[in-house]
């Protein structure tokens, strides 16, 4: 029954894929970028479903605070910070053939080599990403993540009504399309995994749900504590980000 109960938990940990879809653990919305909001230029962003965005987002709200604070408040204190920095480097490694394609389909031929030198370095070297002694060779600084969104704001596909996920949080019709698309591509993932078993797969998407949540769930509290109301400070910091980073 315990073995039960804790698969049950698992699996519910799975589901809180970070609410940016594609972002990388480099990526996290910055605390300007999501509350200095009359900083540059304001934007306007459809959301025609907002009354059910708003009711999905104080269930995500819910589930951060009871679930997902708890997980991230254990993990942050059981492993020490090198240890955490391990983590999210080796997550950030595996998740190279989505930075690659990302690269590829924008045509940043540049990109796409210093991602590959990456990943061979850190992967060998680099004890499997753990470390990221890439960063330490002139011409493999890490660049800038892409992703399948990002690729299809730069061929010009409008992002669509604003969307709230449930356990996934804000994105929109591109970024959510996008995020299947990361998932296509990347072979720990379904639909196309090479991981046989159940258990690599959810040992997989635990892990890099846990690693990802501290801070991720650190911006989201910060967000909270200032705006008068979170959910457009959210709606407004997460379009603008992810057209700044399309504009790259």
């Amino acid at each position: 029954m315990l073995k039960l109960k804790s698969n049950y938990l698992a699996l519910f940990l799975a589901l809180f894929l970070p609410a940016t879809l594609a972002l990388g653990e480099d990526d996290f919305l910055s605390e300007e970028e999501l509350f200095e909001e009359d900083l540059g230029e304001r934007i306007e962003v459809k959301d025609p479903l907002e009354p059910v965005n708003r009711v999905i987002f104080k269930f995500n709200d819910f589930v951060y605070a009871k679930v997902g604070r708890p997980v991230a408040n254990a993990y942050d204190y059981i492993l020490p910070d090198s240890a955490q920095k391990g983590a999210s480097n080796f997550f950030h490694n595996l998740k190279y053939p989505v930075r690659l394609v990302g690269n590829v389909l924008q045509g940043k031929g540049k990109g796409a080599l210093v991602e590959t030198g990456r990943f061979a370095v850190n992967t060998t070297v680099g004890i499997f990403g753990v470390l990221d002694l890439a960063s330490e060779v002139e011409g493999l600084e890490k660049p800038p993540t892409e992703d399948i969104g990002q690729v299809l704001g730069a061929w010009g596909v409008s992002e669509g009504p604003y969307l709230v996920i449930p356990f996934l949080g804000p994105s929109n019709l591109r970024d959510l399309t996008g995020h299947v698309g990361d998932r296509c591509v990347n072979p720990l993932q379904e639909p196309f995994t090479v991981l046989d078993d159940w258990e690599w797969r959810l040992a997989y998407s635990v892990g890099d749900t846990v690693v990802a949540l501290p801070e991720l769930l650190d911006t989201y509290d910060q967000m909270k504590g200032s705006a008068i109301d979170p959910y457009s400070s959210l709606k407004n910091g997460y379009t603008q980000y992810r057209q700044a980073e399309i504009e790259k």
